[in-house]
């Protein structure tokens, strides 16, 4: 359970979230929106690094890992984004289909690199 004090941060960096949403979509420079809400441009930038600190800590929670699938489960699967090897057993590329959009991945592909790419598939 959350504690006053969370809580208290949380609605804060959601406030700080949509001034800096609103400043972005007003069309106006950063320092004349500043200026005409009364803050510094320090506490802007200050805010939004916050913001977005807080936001990759929320996302990096709610990743599941990934867990590594043997050739014959990708095929077994139903559904038409699942990763699935070509027809060579011996698994030389993978492929990642996903809203019309195809990956040709090497087998060889770190981790890190995989899990960019799956987390910007997300938002597709």
């Amino acid at each position: 359970m959350a504690t006053i004090k969370e809580v208290k941060r949380e609605l804060r960096y959601r406030d700080w979230a949509e001034e800096i949403a609103e400043c972005q979509s007003s069309g106006m420079k950063i320092r004349e929106w500043c200026r005409m809400k009364g803050i510094s441009c320090n506490t802007y930038y200050r805010r939004l690094c916050v913001v977005r600190t807080a936001l990759l800590e929320q996302i990096a929670n709610t990743i599941q890992p990934i867990v590594p699938l043997s050739s014959s489960a990708a095929l077994q699967r139903s559904e038409p984004e699942a990763i699935q090897p070509r027809s060579n057993p011996v698994c030389e590329k993978v492929m990642i289909r996903k809203n019309g959009i195809e990956i040709e991945l090497p087998q060889e592909v770190s981790g890190t690199m995989l899990l960019t790419l799956l987390r910007g598939l997300r938002e597709c």
